[in-house]
Formats: C-alpha cells, structure tokens, sequence
C-alpha cells in the first residue's frame, strides 16, 4: 500500500471455504477495509495485483519506485538486457522506459567512475 498506493488489487478469502469474500479496491484502501471488521482479518487469504496500466506506470519516464528498486536489485545480478526484462515483468512497468531508466543509471556511474579516477 506503501509503494503504490493506488495500485489496484483483489483479495481473496477463506477461498475453499463457506464464507468466501471477494473485494477489489487500490492499495491504499485495504488496511482500512480490514480494520472496518475484525472478521475481515481473519482466514486465508490470497492476494492478487492487477498490472499497472502502461500510461500510469511511465508517464515521461517516471516510474514507480517499486519498478525502480526492482531494477536496481537485478542489475546488481544480471545483464542489462535481463534486468529490464525481469524488472518489466514484475512490475508491469513498460519495458522500454526501465530500458531508458537504466542506461542513464549506467552512464551517472560511468561518470561518477571518471571523476573519480581522475582525481
């Protein structure tokens, strides 16, 4: 609810049970409906994040800071190409301003890497 609040998800209780609930609603609106009543809180639950819409998720190239921590972690482990892709995939960020983002992330280290040797 923290990182995008207005992303939308449903969750899903006691699924295999008689008192089956189903409710949609943005993130930022879930603590607050489990709060309402305590029996809301109770049981198994699933939760499942509906993907962000490509307009809302990088518009001029702001993303959101789910998709960019995710990028951050992958570059540190995987090829550029892969990381993107990955990134793209869990967040739902579009693929090509991940892409753009993590370029210029290489290029301020390139930088920064300049300066320092040649001080």
């Amino acid at each position: 609810a923290e990182l995008a609040p207005q992303r939308r998800g449903t969750l899903c209780r006691e699924l295999s049970k008689q008192f089956v609930s189903i409710s949609t609603h943005p993130a930022a609106a879930r603590p607050a409906g489990l709060a309402a009543d305590s029996h809301r809180a109770r049981g198994e639950f699933v939760l499942v994040l509906h993907a962000l819409p490509a307009a809302a998720a990088a518009a001029d190239g702001d993303l959101p800071e789910a998709a960019l921590q995710t990028l951050a972690v992958l570059q540190r482990a995987l090829p550029l190409k892969q990381a993107v892709a990955l990134a793209a995939e869990l967040s739902g960020a579009p693929r090509n301003a991940l892409y753009q983002q993590a370029l210029r992330q290489r290029d301020a280290s390139h930088a920064a890497d300049d300066t320092d040797s040649a001080d």
